[in-house]
């Protein structure tokens, strides 16, 4: 696949290890577009994380894309008013608050159903919190260090969340049945690999 133009040239834009398998994948040309995007607001944006799966190089055809965009100290509102032009061209965006300052999802669906979990956050004391392995794809590798760190989540933790969200109905139509589909998707892909 050939790379946007200036995406992955630039000097500014890191490597990681687990990056020749995330290029395989149907979810690729996203991630290049979402670096492109971030890498063209350096007013709003400091960094960019890869977080989840795809930064251990663990990802598979049906993986969402997870991203921390890292606003400027002082500048959250600025990153966050920016927001939709992250997911420019998606077919649906959902936007998340938890009760932390200073951090929210932006979640949307691409064209090609490709999911993007993207946290807007800015590294503030009470913040978000970085849990399990991230890979910087923008900016200082020293942005990792502004963040408070903490393990990753658990599978039981992950879903007791979700069950929450839907509880409470946090979690649109269209993204609950995205997520059935690929919790169909996954048990399909179990059996035929067993």
């Amino acid at each position: 696949m050939v790379p946007l133009p200036g995406c992955w040239h630039d000097e500014d834009v890191h490597d990681w290890p687990g990056r020749a398998h995330v290029e395989t994948l149907r979810l690729w040309p996203e991630l290049e577009r979402t670096v492109q995007r971030v890498e063209s607001l350096p007013e709003c944006y400091s960094g960019l994380l890869l977080i989840g799966s795809l930064c251990r190089g663990e990802g598979d055809a049906i993986s969402d894309v997870d991203l921390v965009a890292v606003a400027h100290e002082g500048g959250w509102q600025a990153a966050w008013d920016a927001r939709h032009r992250l997911s420019s061209g998606a077919l649906v965006t959902f936007d998340r608050f938890g009760p932390r300052p200073a951090v929210a999802g932006h979640i949307w669906l691409t064209q090609a159903l490709v999911k993007v979990e993207c946290l807007i956050a800015e590294p503030v004391a009470g913040g978000m919190r970085l849990r399990g392995d991230a890979a910087v794809l923008l900016g200082s590798a020293e942005v990792l260090d502004k963040f408070e760190r903490k393990p990753a989540h658990t599978r039981q933790e992950i879903d007791a969340y979700v069950a929450e969200l839907r509880e409470q109905h946090n979690i649109s139509e269209i993204e609950s049945a995205y997520g059935h589909l690929i919790t169909l998707l996954q048990r399909e892909i179990r059996a035929t690999t067993d």
